[in-house]
């Protein structure tokens, strides 16, 4: 797969580009998108959701405790405002998480593009070449062992006992 934005190849669908960091949908893909694209929108619409049913979470624990507050409370609502309120409040972590993870993938992006340098010359800088002088001029592991290869017999016809 080729990068639409930059033209690398080798790619793989439904990641970022190595080199542009553009996302790469699967174009091949035939399935319904419910919850949009890249990593990005689906970060937007479970912060909506987060949000939102935290919201009606408190609205019905609220709702539940103001209409039994008149004739004294029963246990069976007691208990189902309890958990309203206990999923608003897990809904309501969630969403504080997810505008962390937003702004670090965000942060992320930001410091990719600070770096120009790199994204002109298309690759990082090369290495200066290794000195090797100081080594020692080691033979090869595999130097004359070729013998070993020749069949068995020719090796004891050669040979005399």
């Amino acid at each position: 797969m080729f990068c639409p934005n930059c033209g690398t190849e080798s790619q793989t669908a439904n990641s970022y580009c190595k080199r542009c960091g553009e996302w790469l949908p699967d174009l091949k893909a035939s399935r319904v998108k419910w919850g949009g694209e890249t990593p990005e929108q689906h970060l937007k619409i479970m912060l909506f959701l987060n949000g939102f049913s935290a919201i009606a979470a408190l609205f019905s624990a609220i709702l539940l405790y103001t209409t039994q507050l008149p004739g004294g409370m029963k246990w069976p609502v007691a208990l189902a405002a309890a958990l309203c309120v206990s999923i608003a409040a897990w809904q309501v972590s969630t969403f504080f998480i997810g505008l962390k993870l937003r702004r670090r993938l965000k942060r992320g992006r930001d410091e990719n593009a600070i770096q120009p340098a790199l994204k002109e010359t298309g690759s990082a800088p090369a290495l200066n070449a290794a000195d090797t002088s100081q080594f020692i001029g080691a033979q090869s592991i595999t130097e004359n062992t070729t013998e070993i290869l020749t069949p068995l017999p020719e090796r004891m016809r050669g040979e005399k006992r």
